[in-house]
């Protein structure tokens, strides 16, 4: 027996002018012939702006679900979106890598 109504939410894009930038870093993705290289920089502020970031660990592998649970475990204190995000472009740069397609990372 249901004591309330479970409410029914519509999925729906966040658009990109409402994405809040992640404290803790950014993420560039790439497909190379031998494999998926994720590079992981924290960011670098100025006047407590984002202006650049540092390179702080590279991730490699072949397989999106790899590379994220390596992510997570390496990076714990993402903003959930951009953990979400980043399994969303790792799909697609592994299907690119296995379809040996050029990948190009999407924005937020």
């Amino acid at each position: 027996m249901v004591d309330k109504e479970i409410p029914l939410i519509n999925a729906k894009k966040t658009p990109e002018k409402d994405v809040v930038l992640d404290p803790q870093g950014f993420f560039v993705i790439d497909v190379e012939s031998t494999g998926i290289r994720v590079e992981y920089y924290s960011n670098v502020y100025k006047n407590k702006r984002i202006v650049s970031g540092r390179l702080e660990k590279v991730f490699v592998g072949s397989k999106a679900d790899a590379l994220s649970d390596s992510i997570a475990l390496h990076i714990p204190r993402l903003r959930p979106e951009h953990y979400l995000y980043l399994g969303r472009e790792l799909q697609r740069a592994q299907l690119a890598f296995e379809q040996k397609k050029k990948y190009l990372q999407g924005g937020c």
